[in-house]
């Protein structure tokens, strides 16, 4: 290499002020005075030894090397200052004298000031960079093993990224000696290790790390399981498997993982190797649908080692663990090198869904128990639920389970299918629960349907017993299921006492995962229940009996209901079933049961409504009062397809979600060009398909999924593309498919946003959200009003609120206010300002009073607001305070 000269590049730096000057007198903006400052370091403080000094005077004369510009000049002291504390840790590191501490801090300072990567060495000035850095490597690689590993500690640093940072690392580490415990501990809280270039360049130090530990017997669980999940981000060749095999081999963090680690290493030395051998076999074929029979032939072996019975009973213990919040938070790399942020709390490790892989795996080779399928279907629901962002928390995982589900032949699985069916809305493990209903459905010679409807649990309801000294009840709330816990003495108290905790804890244990599942089940009950709304079933009376009105759990949906007895529209009341007058029904064997709906039988639909208020029914979804669709004059015009809900402004994020909780299929729209499906629903009992248009508005940029779609027409087809006509489509579908359609534009629409009142990006959309927030009521907004007109005269407020065409008005202390009745927005009259209270800070406590349905979040916010504004002098909250 040619002998470096200082002086040439100190004269660049000082000549070079083309474009540095921020006004017309010439004075340099301050990113232009730093940067000078940083120059003239870089050649002094890296300048061979002996130069410096000159090289400093230089810069002090008057007329220096390249003329000095007044504005360089006004610098130079605070120049000489900086480059002085350069060179003079230059000269410590170069020396004999220092001692370790001064040297590290020498060390800290060279590196801290180093200049950036030329990328050519042609003028004078990027040859004064690459000076910089050969010399700092160099003297940083001749440092002692302490010295450097300070450094090294500093420089890896996860979330921290600058250029160059991989060769200084490198020269630290060139020396040999550098401990990587410490770098250990900074990994151990990181998703996987995978920071920027300085990262990858630490794959082999960190495995040799890793394997220093477990030969000195002290493994770094946290590290370990991130250089796992490396190994799986990142599928370098240079990481080994043996990683996978070093204990503890579940990866800790999630809350299954720390208690089987926990139980495991609590047991004896040979019970422990024979758990080690099992959990290491697990993760072998991870990415196969089932195990092959060799795999089965290994695990039997290993499961007769450990004991099927203490296999069962840890599994059983651990599986409700799975899904849970995790127990070490975790930080990921995001967009780019030194862009860190938390991980979602309820990702699933990747690596231990392997291990899960192979554990339910081994537990269907083994004795089936309700609790270990209940689990299961815990599992999957958890491992299918989107987190923002990331999709799925685990797609693998909510397969496994429910492919272990489909494979055990025992009613408790089949229950856990039927109610996945209704809550899975991530596609892919949806088909598979599908599947495993229609091929039980075949094995039985049943449809479907039927199965689902077979399988549906009892819990043994009614469930009362008693504990020790206290007696309990689970109660059925509406969609909920609570229990009512008695002392000795029959006092209601809310949890039963420590004593009975004690003794009796399995027993406690099991009604609390049995309340969880009744209530899962119920949910999903009540939503196949209104899917039936659209189809075309029926019943014989006796599988309406067995499956429904007189079912342990079903029954308590289904007696709140309206059924067709061969014609004859009934709901159970008083005991007994009885027609819309109270006359008692006595249904024949021979008779057909269906599902009532109000659109084939409109001049009843009042009468049902009065039924259901003279015997205090509230029915799990809006039977009697469920909105109307029929065609209209536009449509008959059309006539093959309806623009009724055409020209809204839906966030494709929450029209998504709404679509796959009411069955449709849908994949979202990005800003790709690429072409995608319109949303469609499947209407198998009709031969028909639906579609409603969609077109992407804006995109959110990062990831180019489109944020805001506009709707266009909704049609029905047959076949492959065969248009049908409106007119031809059964008028139950046409209302049912409308409704949908209206759900998603009102609940997906800008317009339900208060947060949108705005008008949104650059207020483009002011007119429509306004439009949408206090314009005409829909369907849905005109039913609202009409039970706010039989709900509000019972209120202690009745006094002061007024119902118009399309607003609640409630007069407070302060103004009068207008709840939309669609919308639940607010205005303050009598100048229209828009009043915003997200549904959250209406704190009014709801009074206990007779509703005739149940779901309908939005009624219960305006009578929750309408009860706030009433007491306006009462309100605390500050936001709401500003704006009144």
């Amino acid at each position: 290499m040619d002998t470096y000269d200082p002086e040439p590049a100190l004269r660049d730096v000082i000549t070079t002020v083309e474009g540095w000057y921020e006004r017309p007198d010439r004075t340099l903006n301050e990113s232009s005075r730093l940067r000078f400052v940083d120059k003239v370091v870089t050649v002094c403080g890296w300048a061979p030894a002996g130069s410096v000094p000159a090289l400093l005077a230089a810069l002090n004369e008057p007329r220096g090397p390249g003329d000095l510009a007044p504005p360089q000049a006004e610098l130079l002291a605070e120049a000489t200052r900086q480059a002085e504390s350069v060179a003079a840790a230059v000269a410590d590191l170069a020396g004999d004298d220092a001692d370790h501490d001064r040297r590290a801090a020498a060390a800290l300072t060279v590196a801290g000031r180093l200049p950036r990567l030329p990328l050519q060495h042609e003028s004078p000035w990027d040859r004064a960079r690459g000076e910089a850095w050969r010399r700092t490597e160099e003297l940083l690689a001749a440092q002692p093993a302490p010295v450097r590993q300070v450094v090294f500690d500093v420089l890896t640093v996860p979330g921290e990224h600058r250029a160059g940072q991989g060769r200084l690392i490198s020269a630290v580490r060139s020396g040999g000696g550098i401990d990587g415990a410490s770098w250990l501990d900074r990994l151990g809280g990181q998703a996987w290790l995978g920071f920027g270039g300085w990262s990858i360049g630490l794959n082999r130090f960190t495995w040799e790390a890793i394997q220093a530990q477990a030969s000195a017997g002290r493994v770094n669980p946290a590290a370990l399981a991130t250089w796992r999940r490396t190994g799986i981000e990142r599928s370098l060749s240079d990481i080994s498997d043996e990683a996978d095999r070093i204990w503890p081999i579940p990866n800790v963090g999630e809350q299954w993982a720390d208690r089987a680690v926990a139980d495991i290493e609590a047991m004896p030395a040979d019970r422990r190797c024979a758990w080690e051998a099992l959990l290491a076999h697990c993760p072998v074929e991870v990415d196969k649908a089932k195990p092959t029979a060799g795999w089965r032939k290994q695990a039997r072996s290993l499961l007769d080692a450990v004991g099927v019975e203490d296999f069962t009973a840890r599994l059983d213990d651990w599986l409700p663990l799975v899904g849970q919040a995790r127990s070490l938070p975790l930080r990921m790399t995001t967009c780019c090198p030194g862009h860190i942020k938390d991980m979602p709390p309820r990702m699933i490790d990747r690596y231990n869904v392997g291990l899960l892989w192979g554990l339910i795996w081994m537990r269907t080779m083994c004795p089936p128990s309700e609790e270990t399928l209940r689990s299961l279907g815990q599992v999957a629901e958890r491992a299918a639920r989107k987190i923002s962002g990331h999709g799925p928390a685990s797609p693998k995982l909510a397969n496994v389970a429910v492919a272990a589900l489909v494979d055990t032949d025992h009613p408790a699985a089949l229950a856990q299918l039927a109610r996945l069916s209704s809550r899975l809305t991530y596609k892919s493990t949806l088909r598979l629960v599908e599947k495993g209903l229609t091929r039980h459905a075949e094995a039985r010679g049943v449809s479907r349907e039927d199965v689902e409807e077979m399988a549906l649990p009892g819990f043994g309801l009614p469930l009362a017993d008693k504990l020790g000294d206290c007696s309990y009840e689970l109660e059925v709330r509406g969609v909920d299921a609570v229990v009512v816990w008695r002392n000795a003495d029959g006092k209601v108290v809310k949890t039963p006492p420590a004593q009975v905790r004690k003794e009796h804890g399995e027993e406690v244990k099991e009604l609390k995962a049995t309340v969880v599942d009744v209530a899962a089940t119920l949910v999903a009950t009540r939503d196949r229940l209104e899917g039936l709304l659209r189809r075309d079933r029926s019943w014989t009376v006796e599988q309406w009996r067995e499956r429904f009105l007189d079912h342990p759990l079903a029954r308590t949906l289904a007696r709140r209901l309206v059924w067709t007895v061969d014609g004859v529209a009934c709901c159970w009341a008083g005991e007994a079933l009885r027609t819309v007058d109270d006359a008692v029904v006595e249904p024949a064997d021979e008779a057909t049961v269906r599902l009532w709906h109000p659109v084939l039988d409109p001049d009843a639909v009042g009468s049902w409504r009065d039924f259901l208020s003279r015997h205090r029914i509230t029915q799990p979804f809006k039977q009697a009062h469920r909105e109307q669709y029929l065609l209209t004059d536009a449509e008959r015009a059309t006539g093959m397809y309806s623009n009724r809900f055409a020209a809204h402004i839906v966030r494709q994020h929450r029209l998504n979600a709404l679509l796959s909780r009411r069955g449709w299929s849908y994949v979202q729209h990005r800003n790709d060009g690429a072409s995608y499906n319109l949303p469609w629903l499947a209407l198998p009992d009709w031969g028909l398909r639906a579609e409603v248009g969609v077109a992407g508005i804006e995109d959110r940029g990062d990831d180019l999924v489109f944020d805001t779609m506009g709707t266009d027409q909704l049609f029905f087809i047959r076949g492959e593309r065969l248009p049908v006509p409106l007119a031809e489509v059964p008028p139950v579908v046409l209302s049912e498919v409308m409704r949908d359609v209206d759900l998603f534009v009102a609940a997906a629409g800008v317009g339900a946003d208060p947060n949108w009142y705005d008008g949104g990006p650059e207020g483009r959309y002011r007119d429509y959200w306004a439009g949408s927030s206090f314009g005409e009521l829909t369907p849905t907004g005109r039913t609202r009003r009409e039970v706010l007109a039989d709900l509000i005269p019972r209120l202690a407020i009745a006094g002061r609120c007024t119902l118009t065409d399309r607003f609640l008005e409630v007069r407070g202390d302060l103004h009068t206010y207008r709840i939309h009745c669609g919308s639940g927005n607010i205005l303050i009259a009598p100048d229209e300002r828009y009043l915003c209270i997200i549904p959250d800070s209406a704190k009014a406590k709801e009074p206990e009073m007779y509703l005739p349905f149940e779901g309908d979040s939005r009624l219960t916010e305006i009578i929750s607001k309408a009860l706030l504004l009433a007491a306006d002098k009462k309100i605390k909250d500050p936001v709401i305070l500003h704006q009144l």
